[in-house]
Parts: C-alpha cells; sequence; structure tokens
C-alpha cells in the first residue's frame, strides 16, 4: 500500500457548535467533533424505513411528499425516491453548508493550491443501504466482544467508526443547473455508488483523513483523459467503520482484521484506510469542486 508522509503542523479553531455528541470518532485529532454535522442535518440510521403517512385517499395509496407524485405500491415510491430525491442541495447561507465546507477546506493540507466548492449536497440513503451498514457494525462488535481484548473497546461500542474522505468521478450533469437527481449511466461512479453502495467486486476500498490526499488519489489528468465523457472527480464525505485495524507489517493477519491502515503521523491519524467490505462505508455528503 502506497505510504503517505507528513504530519499536522497547523491547528484548527475549536468549533464550539459542533461539541454535542461524540458517538463518531474523526480520523484527525482537528476535527475530532465535526462528525457531529452528520446527526445535526438527519444522517442517522435511527429513522430507517419510515414511510410517509398514508394518502387519505386509501390504504394502498403512497404519495411522495417531496413532489407530489402518487404511486400504488410502496415499493415503487422507494424507487421514485431513490432516484429523485437520492440528493438535496445544501445553498448557499445553509449552515449544514457552512459546517460540511468547513470540514472539507480545513482538511485540505495543501495551503498552496486551495479547490473552490461549487456545491454540496446531501445524500439521502435508502433504507436498504443504511440497513446494511447497521448490519455490518453489528458483525463488527459481535466478533470484537468474543475475543475480549482490551484494546478493542471501540470496536465494541461503534464498530470503531470514523469519518472519511473518498474521490470519485460523475459523468452526468450532477451539480450543474440544480439538478439533484441520479443519473444511469454506466461510468458515472459517483450515481452508481449513491444509488447502490460500493460494489461488492472491489478489492476493498480505501478512504483518506484528508480531502487533498483522497483528490490526489486519482490522476491529476483523469478529467483531460476522460474528456470525452465528460468525466468529473467529486468527493464523498463517508462514515466508516473501521473495526480491527492492522498495520502494514501485520498484512499476513488481515484476515483476522477488518481494514488496514496506511500512513499513521505522529497525531495518529489514519492517513489510508483500506476497509475490506463495501459495507463500511456510508457516504453522507458529494462535494463538487473545481480547482
Amino acid at each position: 500500500m502506497r505510504q503517505r508522509a507528513g504530519t499536522r503542523e497547523e491547528e484548527q479553531p475549536e468549533m464550539g457548535y459542533l461539541a454535542q455528541a461524540d458517538k463518531v470518532t474523526i480520523s484527525t485529532p482537528k476535527i475530532r467533533r465535526n462528525s457531529e454535522l452528520l446527526y445535526e442535518f438527519g444522517v442517522t440510521t435511527s429513522d430507517t424505513g419510515k414511510r410517509e403517512a398514508l394518502s387519505p385517499l386509501g390504504s394502498n395509496i403512497y404519495p411522495c411528499t417531496l413532489c407530489g407524485d402518487v404511486f400504488f405500491k410502496v415499493h415503487l415510491l422507494d424507487q421514485h425516491k431513490n432516484v429523485k430525491h437520492a440528493l438535496s442541495d445544501l445553498g448557499e447561507g445553509d449552515s449544514g453548508r457552512n459546517i460540511v465546507e468547513i470540514i472539507f477546506q480545513t482538511n485540505w493540507m495543501n495551503r498552496e493550491r486551495r479547490p473552490q466548492v461549487r456545491r454540496i449536497l446531501k445524500i439521502h440513503n435508502s433504507s436498504k443501504i443504511l440497513d446494511r451498514f447497521e448490519e455490518y457494525r453489528e458483525a463488527v462488535k459481535a466478533r470484537a466482544s468474543r475475543t475480549g481484548d482490551r484494546w478493542q473497546e471501540r470496536c465494541m461500542v461503534d464498530g470503531n467508526e470514523f469519518l472519511r474522505f473518498y474521490c470519485s468521478t460523475f459523468t452526468c450533469h450532477l451539480g450543474y443547473k440544480q439538478d439533484s437527481s441520479l443519473c444511469n449511466h454506466r461510468f458515472c461512479s459517483v450515481c452508481g455508488i449513491i444509488r447502490s453502495g460500493f460494489s461488492s467486486k472491489l478489492d476493498g476500498i480505501c478512504t483518506y483523513s484528508s480531502s487533498d490526499r483522497a483528490h490526489e488519489s486519482l490522476p491529476e489528468d483523469i478529467e483531460e483523459d476522460f474528456s470525452f465523457m465528460n468525466a468529473k472527480r467529486a468527493i464523498l464525505i463517508c462514515r466508516v467503520i473501521a473495526g480491527r485495524i492492522a498495520q502494514d507489517q501485520r498484512l499476513d493477519l488481515k484476515e483476522s482484521y477488518d481494514s488496514v491502515a496506511g500512513h499513521c503521523g505522529n497525531d495518529s491519524a489514519l492517513e489510508e484506510l483500506h476497509v475490506f467490505s463495501p459495507r463500511a462505508v456510508l457516504p453522507c455528503f458529494v462535494i463538487i469542486y473545481n480547482m
């Protein structure tokens, strides 16, 4: 696994308005409290499976409260929501947008080359994806409790959850002209991840503790090379269940672990974290930006 060098020298200002809970651990001390935005702005799994109120016209009519479309089967309503309402725009002046942008910008460590955020989208994950994420968490907790190792206490509490960055590409008009619906283009990775989760065919998923390192994980000229497909990159802010983390020198024992750490700096930040299961990563926000 590729090693990342360097430590964090700049300290962030404390964000008191985020210091309410400590359910999710952030992968760098500087943003340890930033994950509360996931709960403050409704990115939780406690309301999984909620349905809109049934129409007074009959119990077999399921209206979409967001656009008014009516469906006669609940799975059709779910399918409609998962495509047409999977994302919501956090506009200028929105307090949620401000917090997400702070997390993105303060964890961009390259001070000489700064990104310009064009749009921030909140992901409304389907109940299927949320259930899959929580089921994986419970499996990690169960494995940790069976070992009885004291150093795995964090795994037994929440599966050892972190907030991380992942860079991918999209080929549709997502982020343009207020378009927040998902496309069905075969090579639009961002829409595919949001619709169905990360592919089980992947050999694990690598996430990063800093947004610029996530950006650099894709080739610099990827937009130019795939300009004929109108490819653009975006960064996903994700919740990641790390579980039991192996270090590089112990990769021979990876069957006993849930993830592998890349570079570990002096601040104990896991610069690179490679999780073995696609169910361990839950995307929460999409950052569309220019360099």
